[in-house]
Order: structure tokens, then C-alpha cells, then sequence
């Protein structure tokens, strides 16, 4: 069974408040100190426990003030937050399985949307990609930049954002993964080649086809291993 981490815990503790009437909509909840002591933890945790949940628009930190439930249902407020510890408990085959549908979006969009100075970006995180390859580093951050100046070329925000949201986390799980020079070479770097190509022709199916196949072969490779 997965350790809860402080941080879930105290917004799980945050949600069981919710659901008991004790935080309200819209209404002042405890401050930080107050809510340390109560759940016997630091005001460190709960701090990085209320900043998450603003990120996801669970809470409202209004400065000199103090810190808001969102004036939003709270049936839509305790959905909220049940996303948010989810998130952290994500499978790596399911946050690839996702990403690969928005990735392939975003190729096609990229190849009919963007414009001279988005495919120069791609073309450069590609050849940043190949010379950390090169010099027998690893490549993880270099590829996932080339994904995430795909997803800017897309021209679409929200596609956008999905995709910078998951890339951490994806980041994080592939840590330990063990990349193979040649295979990434032969594999990765050539999958990588093919998806450019299409964006640079503005062949729009021709690179979505080319990042679905990438992202089968990248789930492949590491289920695999």
C-alpha cells in the first residue's frame, strides 16, 4: 500500500472538514499555525498543502487577508480535491496512455499552426536532444523539452497546460529508467527526426502519426524494461 505523504494527508484531513461542514465555500478558513497544530504537523507541509491547492483553484490566498474556500459548490470543491491527492497516486502507464492523446493533438496542431520561430525552437531542443545523446549524457530533460516546444507550437493554452501539468510528473517516474545510447539513438532520436519532419512540411497527419508512434514505442520500451 502507497505511504500517504504529509502533504495528502493534510489535504485529505482539509477535505474530511469540507464534507463535515466545518470549511465552507467561499468562507475564511483556519490559518496555517492553527491548522499545524490541529493536524500535528508543521507549518511547512501545510503551506505546500495549501499552495497545491490553489494551484487546482481548491482555495484563494489573499494576502494581509488570509486564506478563502473557493466560492464554488462544495460537491465541485470535494471533486476538486480528490483530483489533487489522486494525481500524486497516477500509474506511469496511465499518465502515458493520456499524454499520448494529447501528444499526438498537439503535433498535428503544431505542423498546422505554428509558425517560423516555434519550428526554430523545435529544431533546436531536436539538436540539443542529439548533442546530449552525443556527449553520452542523459537525454530525459532534452526530450521532454522537445515535447513541450511542440505543445507551444500547438498555439492552444489549455493543451498546453495539460501537458506541462503531467511532464513533471512523468519527469519524476522516469528517473531510474535506464536509456540504452543505442536504443535511444536508433529509436528515440529517429522517432523524434519523423515527428519534425511532418511539422516542418505542415503535413499535419503525417506528424501526429509520427508521435503516436513515438508514444507507443516510448510506453513499450519501459514497460517493458
Amino acid at each position: 500500500m502507497k505511504k500517504e505523504e504529509p502533504v495528502e494527508t493534510i489535504i485529505q484531513s482539509l477535505q474530511g472538514m469540507l464534507r463535515d461542514g466545518t470549511l465552507e465555500p467561499g468562507k475564511k478558513i483556519p490559518s496555517e499555525r492553527i491548522l499545524a497544530e490541529q493536524f500535528h504537523t508543521t507549518r511547512g507541509y501545510v503551506r505546500k498543502a495549501l499552495q497545491k491547492l490553489e494551484f487546482y483553484g481548491v482555495v484563494e490566498i489573499v494576502p494581509q487577508k488570509g486564506i478563502y474556500m473557493s466560492s464554488i459548490r462544495a460537491v465541485v470543491l470535494d471533486a476538486l480535491m480528490t483530483n489533487v491527492t489522486n494525481f500524486d497516486a497516477f500509474s506511469l502507464v496511465d499518465l502515458i496512455e493520456a499524454r499520448s492523446h494529447l501528444e499526438t493533438f498537439s503535433a498535428g496542431l503544431a505542423a498546422e499552426r505554428g509558425d517560423v520561430n516555434d519550428f526554430g525552437r523545435i529544431q533546436a531542443a531536436h539538436e540539443d536532444f542529439e548533442r546530449t545523446y552525443e556527449a553520452g549524457k542523459p537525454t530525459l530533460d532534452e526530450d521532454h523539452l522537445f515535447h513541450l516546444e511542440i505543445a507551444r507550437a500547438s498555439k492552444n493554452t489549455v493543451l498546453q497546460s495539460l501537458i506541462t501539468l503531467i511532464t513533471p510528473e512523468i519527469i519524476s517516474m522516469n528517473r531510474n529508467f535506464r536509456e540504452d545510447a543505442e536504443e535511444v539513438y536508433k529509436k528515440s532520436l529517429t522517432e523524434h527526426e519523423n515527428i519534425l519532419k511532418g511539422i516542418l512540411a505542415r503535413k499535419p497527419e503525417a506528424a501526429a502519426e509520427a508521435m503516436a508512434y513515438h508514444m507507443e514505442q516510448s510506453k513499450n520500451r519501459r514497460m517493458d524494461d
